[in-house]
């Protein structure tokens, strides 16, 4: 799943729509499959969470988020915006933190392009995250 080769094959994600809806599989399959790897419980989890299509439910295509994931006992959201590879190697990431009717909300982003390296930092942060081991945003 995550050698160089298959993940150069999503490199004009923004171009096409059915490299797109693949892209938007391939993380939802990474993070169900992370937390299964974890023993983590994925009934827990909505994915995807935030809303990606427009009015007319055409794609809005623009990697933000190409992933998102919410959970319905602690309501902790992920969000990953994932950059155009062209950006060459981008990575950071942050805890936003809102309240939404009276509802407090933690919300783990993180911003990539899609590598081998990154996507083994962004899956460390994803269950450091879950399991409130993450100590400092980068």
């Amino acid at each position: 799943m995550e050698s160089s080769n298959s993940l150069h094959c999503f490199d004009n994600f923004l171009d096409d729509e059915e490299v797109y809806v693949a892209l938007e599989k391939y993380w939802i399959d990474m993070f169900f499959m992370l937390l299964d790897k974890e023993n983590i419980d994925g009934r827990d989890w909505i994915s995807p969470y935030y809303k990606t299509t427009f009015g007319n439910g055409k794609k809005m295509m623009d990697g933000n988020p190409i992933f998102s994931a919410k959970s319905k006992k602690n309501d902790k959201v992920i969000r990953i915006i994932q950059e155009n590879p062209m950006n060459e190697n981008v990575f950071s990431y942050w805890n936003n933190s809102s309240m939404d009717n009276n509802h407090k909300q933690n919300e783990l982003v993180i911003v990539c392009t899609l590598n081998n390296h990154n996507l083994e930092k962004v899956k460390e942060i994803i269950i450091s995250w879950i399991i409130g081991n993450l100590k400092d945003t980068n």
